[in-house]
């Protein structure tokens, strides 16, 4: 008795390949277009709720406006200026207080200039810095 076998060679599908490839392809193109960058300025801080009255210490403010100037004791300075400040601050044997000001309100985003400002006082080694807002309505500091 003589029995037939079927020649089984193995074949390559391509048709469930491309429908993969056009699958992730309709999905990249519709990813592109819902993907819009948010606009999400300009950025009001909130309120501090906690915190006190600045003292009669030895105190320099160093602020961030509206615009994203910094400014030194109400002088505006620029990046090298801040930086020659701060490090003169640092040297000193009995440091002064740092007070960290931004504006509630803003045109620019201001939370990368404000960790930018932080790593630069702490880099100039000043180790009393205290952050500075606009306190919260009805309160009492």
């Amino acid at each position: 008795m003589l029995l037939r076998r079927p020649d089984h060679s193995p074949r390559l599908e391509l048709t469930p390949l491309i429908d993969v490839i056009f699958l992730l392809l309709t999905f990249f193109i519709y990813n592109l277009i819902i993907s819009v960058q948010a606009e999400v300025l300009p950025v009001r801080f909130t309120d501090v709720k906690t915190g006190a009255r600045p003292g009669a210490a030895d105190v320099q403010w160093v602020q961030i406006d509206r615009k994203g100037n910094i400014a030194v004791n109400r002088e505006p300075v620029t990046p090298a200026q801040l930086d020659a400040r701060l490090f003169e601050i640092g040297r000193q044997p009995k440091q002064p207080t740092i007070y960290l000001v931004v504006d509630a309100d803003g045109d620019v985003d201001r939370a990368p200039l404000l960790i930018s400002l932080f790593e630069r006082v702490k880099k100039a080694g000043v180790s009393n810095v205290t952050f500075v807002g606009q306190p919260a309505r009805g309160t009492q500091p």
